[in-house]
């Protein structure tokens, strides 16, 4: 493992692409062909069966998903070779997208338009929500502010594949609010379409998440991206997942050694003290040991670890926190894991979810899913350690991702050269406390040059002893002090114009924050940005 530094863009418009961009499909063709080939065993079903059983299961639920939601996403039945097809595409939470995150959707489209395959989003469902409210620059006089403007009420740590929509009149009226706050600064945000689209979901689903991502993929389809979508929570209840969750149920010893030394060395390499970056260590109670799931109950929605216990033939699976065991399932090492799938089947019927954790969601997306994954920085960061482990655990070279973030601005009025102009008031500041002399007139006054004339000789003066030293410096700063009245004048004007300068740095920040949700953006601009960025990427609704 080697320390691997990401960066966002620090300018509009700007696209990080690693590998670059026209790199993407020699990516994809590596990975298919290495994949194609991997020979491992998952409790009985090899990797060459399972990867198109799963990519034909996700496909299928894609399709009901879409359809069920009214949405349109046309999606081929088969590749050329009359298996599923291939699959590209990224994986993101449904709230509070940026534009720097959308665009890997709009990359995924044109990725997989180049290489034959489908573009499929997994909506990262069993993510919770940081807040229940959207951060909105408002414009006081030239003083920009950003003040946080609520869309629902906090329903606290629910997943979002279980939160509900708790206000519908707050939520119906966050657009109009939003756009007052943004005062007219935006002509045409992407919230003009988004918003209504969300609201209008109200008689298919309560869920926020689904509310956003339906909207979502509705805006990109009026721009003409139609790519397949499927919640994570949905895949997470397919046979083809529960082959791979029970495969490393079956071997979580092992996983645990593989994860927690992987976990080691990453915090080594970067320095990192706290115990929950990137993520907790596996633990383990007893002879319980935590397993990189989480499972909660409908009833309620509080992700909790999932704890194992191997027993001679079978395996005990709890829910961290309660005391009695959720199932018993017939699994061990040298067990294949049919019956066992069989069995995690029934658990939605219990009201029970099993779901992926960070790293085993993108370990499923990159091994079995699909053959390009798209990550944007955070998750790349995640990954590294992602690939420290899976490497390891399945002995094989982890297949490549594609790392993506585009930075773009509101488009809020802001002043370029203020950093440049508050970094020359701030030298002038302290050339006027070090060198008030080469701020004078020529001539000076009388007493400002008898104290120049003194300060030349201080200069010039013998410094060879420590003594000597000291005295130089003593009386240089005498005449330095002596002098400063004379730029009084000049140090206030100075003084006044950094402060100025402050507040102009300051209003920048706000205005060039790249973390503004999508919908806050103008959807002009945002269409522009996109195709600037992704050559050959033609947008509808221009």
């Amino acid at each position: 493992m080697e320390a691997h530094r990401l960066r966002a863009p620090s300018t509009d418009g700007a696209l990080l692409a690693e590998p670059p961009l026209d790199g993407s499909a020699d990516l994809f063709a590596s990975n298919r062909d290495r994949l194609d080939h991997w020979e491992y065993d998952f409790q009985g079903r090899p990797a060459s069966r399972l990867r198109p059983y799963v990519r034909a299961q996700a496909l299928e639920r894609a399709r009901t998903f879409l359809a069920d939601a009214g949405a349109d996403a046309p999606l081929p039945s088969s590749g050329p070779d009359d298996a599923p097809p291939r699959l590209v595409g990224p994986g993101h939470q449904p709230g509070r997208f940026h534009p720097g995150g959308w665009v890997k959707n709009f990359a995924a489209a044109r990725i997989a338009r180049q290489v034959g395959a489908a573009a499929l989003n997994l909506i990262v469902d069993n993510d919770i929500p940081k807040s229940a409210a959207l951060k909105v620059p408002r414009d006081l006089g030239g003083d920009l502010r950003i003040e946080r403007v609520p869309f629902d009420e906090w329903a606290g740590e629910v997943p979002y594949e279980d939160l509900s929509v708790q206000d519908e009149a707050l939520f119906e009226s966050f657009a109009g609010r939003a756009r007052e706050t943004l005062g007219g600064a935006i002509d045409d945000p992407v919230l003009d379409e988004f918003w209504p689209k969300a609201v209008g979901l109200r008689d298919r689903t309560s869920k926020l998440g689904l509310r956003f991502a339906l909207a979502r993929h509705g805006v990109e389809a009026s721009l003409g991206v139609r790519n397949a979508e499927v919640p994570l929570s949905v895949l997470c209840e397919t046979e083809g997942f529960l082959w791979f969750a029970s495969h490393l149920l079956a071997h979580l010893p092992r996983f645990q050694d593989v994860h927690n030394d992987a976990l080691r060395r990453y915090r080594a390499l970067y320095h990192i003290r706290s115990r929950h970056h990137p993520v907790p260590a596996l633990g383990r109670q007893d002879d319980w040991l935590e397993a990189p799931f989480w499972v909660w109950r409908a009833t309620e929605p509080r992700r909790r670890p999932l704890l194992v216990r191997q027993l001679r033939r079978t395996m005990q699976l709890r829910i961290g926190g309660e005391d009695e065991p959720l199932a018993e399932i017939p699994l061990a090492p040298d067990r294949e894991a049919c019956c066992a799938v069989e069995q995690l089947l029934t658990l939605p019927e219990r009201g029970v979810r099993l779901r992926t954790r960070a790293l085993t969601t993108t370990m499923f997306a990159r091994y079995l899913l699909g053959d390009l994954f798209l990550h944007g920085i955070g998750g790349a960061k995640y990954d590294e350690l992602g690939d420290a482990v899976s490497g390891r655990f399945f002995g094989i070279e982890p297949p490549g991702y594609m790392t993506l973030s585009m930075t773009l601005w509101l488009g809020l009025d802001s002043d370029a050269s203020a950093p440049a102009r508050l970094a020359a008031a701030a030298r002038e500041l302290r050339d006027l406390t070090y060198n008030p002399d080469r701020h004078l007139a020529d001539p000076a006054e009388p007493v400002a040059a008898r104290w120049i004339e003194a300060k030349h000789r201080a200069v010039a003066a013998p410094a060879e002893t420590e003594g000597e030293k000291l005295e130089r410096f003593r009386s240089i700063r005498r005449c330095n002090e002596a002098l400063q009245p004379f730029v009084a004048d000049r140090r206030a004007a100075v003084e006044a114009e950094r402060q100025a300068l402050l507040a102009s740095v300051h209003r920048n920040g706000v205005a060039r924050s790249r973390e503004y949700a999508s919908v806050l953006h103008s959807r002009r601009k945002l269409r522009r940005a996109l195709e600037h960025a992704i050559p050959g990427l033609k947008l509808a609704g221009g």
